[in-house]
């Protein structure tokens, strides 16, 4: 299978921007098998300082890009999934930030109905904190290009250097940061509807 996609853009949640991609683990995602869907790895952080918790918002980790209704099979265009994510987090307590950065994989189909091979696929990665009205969230384009005689190809997207403040009561346990696909009304709806089978 060809190398996949790899993209890498900060999310503008902080005060400042600190760049440290997950090389190593950015690797590990692009030798990783399909059969990684939906699992999830943390690096850092200790008892005393937690990293926040990260994952897929359930309902999002899959999108089907379909010709009408796609009511049948044969309208299908695309099909794309998230695979595994993993994240890493390092404390600065000279300023009380947290650093999160993170990375996530996925694959893509080409269906029965497509008549391009290029596509753009948005994601998000969204950061919520309990207890209060944070909600933050930024939308990734992730461009899908299958070469020729290609119908499924990978993708590895990062995000470095999300900086997350902590005080003296709150720390990176406050914080859950989410990814997924973003959806329209109706993305949703279908995928709520209609059971998905893994891309093998």
């Amino acid at each position: 299978m060809p190398s996949p996609t790899v993209l890498r853009r900060p999310l503008n949640f902080s005060r400042r921007v600190s760049r440290a991609p997950l090389l190593a683990t950015l690797a590990a995602l692009a030798l990783a098998g399909c059969g990684m869907f939906g699992s999830s790895t943390k690096e850092g952080g200790t008892p005393l300082y937690p990293c926040p918790a990260v994952g897929i918002l359930q309902e999002t980790e899959n999108i089907t890009l379909v010709r009408g209704t796609g009511a049948d099979l044969t309208d299908v265009i695309l099909r794309a999934e998230m695979g595994r994510v993993v994240s890493k987090c390092t404390y600065n307590t000279s300023d009380s930030t947290i650093t999160v950065d993170l990375a996530f994989d996925g694959i893509a189909e080409l269906g029965p109905a497509a008549n391009s091979r290029e596509f753009t696929l948005q994601t998000f990665v969204a950061v919520t904190r309990r207890y209060s009205a944070f909600d933050k969230k930024q939308i990734y384009n992730v461009p899908v290009v299958f070469e020729a005689g290609q119908r499924q190809m990978r993708f590895v997207q990062s995000v470095d250097g999300t900086v997350l403040p902590y005080g003296e009561n709150a720390d990176g346990r406050i914080y859950q940061i989410l990814i997924g696909f973003q959806l329209t009304p109706e993305q949703l709806q279908y995928n709520r509807k209609m059971p998905y089978s893994a891309i093998r």
